[in-house]
Parts: structure tokens; C-alpha cells; sequence
């Protein structure tokens, strides 16, 4: 799997290229995430700004970014739970149409780097996430990257008529470095 894309942590000045790649996502695949593009268009200038430095300095969340050309192309967060160091989410997953597939291999590359940072942390056992049922194309990623369903699921908090259903890393794939 080959990318041209850079994948690396964000940088806390970046936050008009977050601004702009996550109301994408969220104009995209609304049901992915929990906030709403209509409430996230509207936030002032200060709340992408204060989202873009805790993704970039923050010791227990990290945003990573797939960048082409000075263009943000993807994006996740691996967060730490603050009540468990030992559980590590991955949230936020979502990459440009265009540079999504398996020939581009950007999803498979910023999984990669937040899976590595959550093992630079030390001591995670479980990496986690949540997809919403009827999101068959991450749902089939991430069963190829290895995470497998828990047969947990919780009602995803928007629309509780709708499940997110629970997946995890196995602690194996967790300790391996990546390939």
C-alpha cells in the first residue's frame, strides 16, 4: 500500500485546515461522528483553535493528519482515557473521498502513526472505537486492520434508534509494530 501522503501530528496552527477537513466530514458522513455540521459550522474561531493545540500538545490526545500538498487529506485522534491510561479510542476517523482505498493506503498509514504514538505512551492495553451499524466501509477497514467486534454496542447518542457498535485492537496487534 503506497500514499503520497504525509501523515504526522498536527500543528497547533493549523486549525483553519482542521476547520475545514472535519465540517467536510461532517458533511459527508453525518452519522459517523456525534457532532452536527450545522452546531460545528457555527463555532467561533477560538474553539478550532483551542481543538488544534490540545491535538498537538496534549500527553493523553493526539490528532494526526494525512497532508497532500499543504492540504489536510484525513484525519484521526487517539485519545487516552483519562480514568485508564491502560484504554487508548480512536475517534475523529475520516479521510477525503479521493484519497480513500486501500491502493492510496492513507487510512491504513494514519492508523499506523496513532497506533504507534499509543504505544509510545506505554502501558496501553486496549485500543478501542466505535462505528455506527451501517457504516459498512469503515466497519470492513477496520475489521482488515485487525480490530474485531466486541458484540458491545451503544446507542449512538444523536439518534439512539441508531448502534455503534464496539471494536478493539487485540492486545497482540497492539504490542506488534506496525507492517
Amino acid at each position: 500500500m503506497t500514499t503520497t501522503a504525509e501523515i504526522r501530528r498536527i500543528r497547533s496552527d493549523e486549525w483553519p485546515q482542521l476547520r475545514e477537513l472535519r465540517l467536510a466530514a461532517l458533511k459527508d458522513t453525518p452519522t459517523a461522528f456525534i457532532e452536527a455540521y450545522d452546531q460545528s459550522v457555527r463555532q467561533p474561531d477560538d474553539f478550532w483553535i483551542g481543538r488544534a493545540a490540545r491535538g498537538a500538545t496534549d500527553a493523553a490526545l493526539a490528532t494526526f493528519v494525512a497532508v497532500v500538498d499543504g492540504r489536510f487529506v484525513g484525519m484521526t485522534v487517539a485519545m487516552l482515557e483519562a480514568d485508564d491510561d491502560r484504554v487508548a479510542n480512536l475517534v475523529g476517523v475520516y479521510v477525503s473521498p479521493p484519497w480513500r482505498g486501500r491502493e492510496r493506503g492513507v487510512t491504513s498509514a494514519l492508523f499506523d502513526t496513532a497506533i504507534g504514538w499509543v504505544r509510545a505512551q506505554g502501558g496501553t492495553r486496549r485500543v478501542q472505537l466505535y462505528v455506527t451499524e451501517g457504516n459498512e466501509r469503515a466497519a470492513a477497514f477496520y475489521r482488515r486492520y485487525g480490530f474485531v467486534p466486541t458484540g458491545a454496542t451503544v446507542p449512538y447518542p444523536p439518534d439512539p434508534s441508531i448502534q455503534e457498535i464496539h471494536m478493539e485492537l487485540p492486545g497482540a496487534l497492539l504490542s506488534a509494530p506496525p507492517g
